[in-house]
């Protein structure tokens, strides 16, 4: 029993930061370190969002990447304050710093250095592992000390779909990272185009080259070869660990090419699979998301006029089909079903700015900066 009060005590202690006396109780400045997404850091996030980013908004009294996790909070008690900071994580993040003039005294500053991250090893990540955020300010070259945060690195399966409270205090959905996870440039896409074309639904992937019907017969396509390679639903959506403060809520999403060589899918990863196929062959592909679930759109015109929807999971849903004409049945009553979704709940919630309902355009996402999430030698 005295062990595991040890233990609780231990834990206790490294939940919370510990700032030393010497950087609270200087002259010069205060300052605290603090990491975002309740202290653990997402691959996912990393690695989508390290690209140029457009419309990034202005955040008052904010410096350096707006879309970073890692942050320190510093109030200077002298104007014209010239700060540097430096943040690493050994291991993961190469030291990183930057310096900072804060004009105003008495005013708090949120600075965030570009982080060098090795983004290799975090698309490698496959499970979670603990790491330690070291911080270390200096304010016009007085070194105010440094800090040690633990934090916990994910998986890059897992992204984070929502917050409760990001560091501004504010309730964040993250929905639009699952955007992330559309892959139309990995091997796997390619293979998969090759063997839908032996199935005969078309002739060829042309994109809008054609009219909305033939472009129905193109996601058809697709649908048939992945019943041949008999995919079928398999709601697997754990993720590598659990927010610590029960405040971030995340999924597990599986990549492309484990989806395919698993023959296994839940929603999101029927639907993300279906989304990098039909942006590979110029199709503008539609992520609909309602609470708990998500289903597949696609605009049928290069002009985006007209859209049609799938639910993705009648894939692997029904019965092996036998013949193209029975996997084309089921593929009808699959758009139909995800038609008849979208229209009587879907847009009426989305009209109503309810939460839990998003439709992210792809295409969008990636003029926005939301890459695709990189998959090493696969």
């Amino acid at each position: 029993m005295g062990r595991m009060l040890k233990i609780c005590f231990l834990i206790s202690i490294l939940s919370v930061p510990v700032f030393s006396q010497q950087h609270l109780n200087t002259n010069v400045a205060t300052w605290q370190a603090k990491f975002e997404l309740d202290n653990e850091l997402y691959p996912s996030y990393v690695l989508m969002l390290s690209g140029p980013r457009k419309n990034v908004g202005i955040i008052p009294y904010y410096i350096g990447d707006q879309a970073g996790l890692a942050e320190v909070w510093i109030v200077s008690s002298v104007p014209m304050a010239k700060v540097h900071v430096e943040i690493k994580v050994e291991g993961w993040v190469n030291p990183s710093e930057l310096d900072a003039l804060l004009p105003v005294a008495g005013k708090r500053y949120r600075l965030a250095p570009y982080l060098r991250y090795d983004f290799r090893l975090l698309a490698e990540t496959n499970q979670s592992y603990p790491a330690q955020v070291d911080y270390s300010v200096k304010v016009n070259e007085i070194d105010l000390g440094h800090e040690m945060l633990p934090i916990r690195i994910r998986s890059v399966n897992d992204v984070p779909f929502y917050t409760e409270k990001n560091l501004s205090g504010e309730p964040e959905d993250l929905k639009i990272l699952f955007a992330g996870f559309v892959n139309e440039s990995h091997p796997s896409i390619q293979a998969l185009l090759q063997e839908a074309l032996k199935g005969k639904a078309a002739d060829s992937f042309m994109g809008y080259q054609t009219d909305p019907v033939g472009v129905s017969r193109q996601v058809l396509a697709i649908w048939n070869a992945l019943q041949r390679r008999q995919v079928r639903y398999s709601n697997i959506a754990t993720p590598s660990a659990s927010s610590p403060s029960g405040t971030v809520y995340s999924q597990a999403v599986r990549f492309v090419d484990e989806t395919i060589n698993s023959q296994q899918a839940n929603c999101v990863d029927g639907s993300v699979l279906f989304a990098s196929a039909l942006y590979k062959i110029g199709i503008h592909p539609i992520l609909v998301l309602k609470p708990e679930h998500m289903f597949i759109g696609y605009w049928l015109d290069e002009g985006h006029s007209s859209y049609e929807f799938l639910e993705t999971t009648g894939v692997g849903a029904g019965p092996q089909p036998r013949s193209l004409k029975e996997s084309a049945t089921q593929f009808v009553r699959a758009v139909q079903y995800a038609v008849n979704m979208f229209n009587q709940e879907v847009q009426p919630a989305i009209n109503q700015n309810k939460i839990g309902y998003l439709m992210i355009d792809i295409a969008e996402c990636r003029q926005a900066g939301i890459n695709a999430i990189p998959r090493p030698g696969r």
